[in-house]
């Protein structure tokens, strides 16, 4: 995205008192209900800006190669078809310069002095600037994902949160709608946890429901992976137990999957114990297959390191010498093997360890060149000294 630093601002578009007296202008054609938790969302009617001024694509979709327009260069968005009403076009022109302030790199910080200058207002006068700057956000579709995809969009977004009940109101609607989209977007998945923090238990429940049901499609997504793992943390309640459950049920596919691999490991260093033996179990039979995978050795380790998965991958790898064996050779097995001697070391598991490096010691010779020398390093500076000790009769160790 270029900065330009604002070097080419739009007319006015400095003048926060030109936006606010431009909403107070407005004020005569909207009406606040009070007498409910939030306003009629028909009150303030911007949905001639869908029909009228943005029925083409944005000027920044349908440009000509090497043209600029203001999501980049802060050059005016397109002008208002001469058709529209004078009311569309004064909607459209408060919207343009609010797309303006809230895209731009260099004018980021601009619009954060534009709402700290809101915040001045009196309750009710501040409360219906709010409300019309979130309906000409959110009415339009195109309009609200450009901004949540774009990386300081998004974050002008952020900072709506919390300002106002019907603003949060107008920004979850938009969330909850686009849920999707947003949770698949590097900068948008953000405005999720956002939305989260914001709103009432009621509508918590709804982005938690709207998570669990597209559990699966976003683990296998690059993106979706991450956000889901990140929105995971701010779940509670029933749908944080049945996406453990979701992702118990599907962990064998999961582990090898690129992306949902990611999720699985996750959710293993969560320690819940019903849903991480779930896991375990789901993945017996293949542990030795996966402790030989880049991505797979890293879910054989976390389960090595939880109390509630570790019994299943050692009796896996107890019953099979010989993968045992070819492990300690492996680019990747090696360093699950070198993970499952410590933490048998650490849980004072000493006759497990001792059968365990007696199984390698007929090999050590073959350990001595490449991946198995740092295996056998580690078994003879830190391990064997330690199985071969023995307690005095205070129990202490020689």
């Amino acid at each position: 995205m270029a900065d330009d630093n604002g070097e080419n601002p739009m007319p006015n578009d400095r003048d926060y008192n030109h936006l606010l007296t431009a909403f107070a202008n407005l004020n005569g054609n909207s009406n606040i209900n009070t007498n409910n938790n939030y306003p009629n969302l028909n009150v303030y009617n911007v949905s001639h800006i869908s029909t009228a001024s943005f029925n083409a694509s944005p000027a920044w979709m349908t440009q000509p190669a090497g043209a600029s327009s203001s999501r980049y260069s802060g050059q005016p968005f397109p002008p208002t078809p001469s058709f529209v009403s004078p009311g569309v076009e004064k909607d459209h022109n408060l919207l343009s310069r609010l797309l303006d302030m809230m895209t731009c790199a260099g004018r980021f910080t601009e619009f954060q002095k534009f709402l700290q200058d809101l915040d001045t207002n009196p309750t009710a006068e501040r409360e219906s600037h709010l409300f019309k700057i979130g309906s000409l956000l959110t009415t339009n579709k195109r309009t609200f994902l450009h901004l949540a995809t774009n990386q300081y969009g998004s974050q002008s977004l952020r900072i709506l949160f919390r300002r106002s009940p019907s603003l949060d109101h107008l920004l979850f609607r938009a969330v909850s709608i686009n849920f999707f989209l947003l949770m698949t977007d590097k900068y948008a998945r953000g405005l999720i946890i956002s939305a989260i923090r914001a709103v009432d238990k009621t509508k918590k429940e709804v982005l938690y429901k709207l998570t669990y049901e597209y559990t699966l499609h976003l683990a296998r997504l690059e993106t979706g992976c991450l956000a889901l793992n990140n929105v995971f943390q701010e779940i509670r309640g029933k749908y944080r137990d049945l996406i453990f459950e979701c992702v118990a049920k599907n962990a064998e596919w999961l582990a090898f999957d690129p992306y949902g691999t990611h999720v699985v490991q996750n959710f293993l260093t969560l320690q819940n114990p019903d849903a991480t033996t779930a896991i375990a179990e789901r993945l017996r039979g293949n542990f030795f297959s996966l402790a030989m995978e880049r991505q797979g050795s890293y879910v054989v380790e976390k389960c090595l390191k939880s109390d509630f998965a570790r019994w299943k991958v050692l009796e896996e790898f107890r019953g099979n010498d010989k993968e045992w064996v070819r492990m300690t050779t492996d680019k990747f097995g090696n360093f699950v093997v070198q993970c499952a001697l410590r933490v048998m070391k650490e849980k004072e598991m000493r006759p497990m360890l001792r059968e365990f490096v007696e199984k390698l010691r007929p090999h050590f010779w073959r350990m001595e060149i490449g991946h198995g020398r740092n295996t056998l390093r580690l078994i003879q500076e830190e391990i064997v000294g330690w199985i071969n000790q023995l307690p005095d009769k205070f129990g202490y160790m020689n």
